[in-house]
């Protein structure tokens, strides 16, 4: 997806993690959708256990599935 990343963005104090920028900072693409109140802030990537089978990938919290979810929270300090 994202093996040659060029431009201005990646030495900008301001740059975002990964081509959408799912960090937990403002700039992020989650957290600019939830200060507008498109969604909560909250994004998930949810992971088959069978390797063949696919995943899905959602923000906000309408698409949450009640069933097999474990969450794990985002870093605070991405430096540990």
């Amino acid at each position: 997806c994202a093996y040659d990343q060029q431009g201005p963005l990646l030495v900008s104090p301001a740059k975002t993690d990964g081509i959408l920028g799912l960090s937990n900072a403002k700039i992020s693409l989650p957290s600019q959708l939830a200060s507008q109140g498109i969604v909560k802030n909250v994004v998930g990537h949810c992971i088959s256990s069978d390797i063949k089978a696919g995943g899905y990938m959602f923000f906000g919290d309408d698409s949450v599935p009640s069933w097999g979810m474990n969450w794990v929270p985002m870093l605070s300090n991405p430096s540990l």
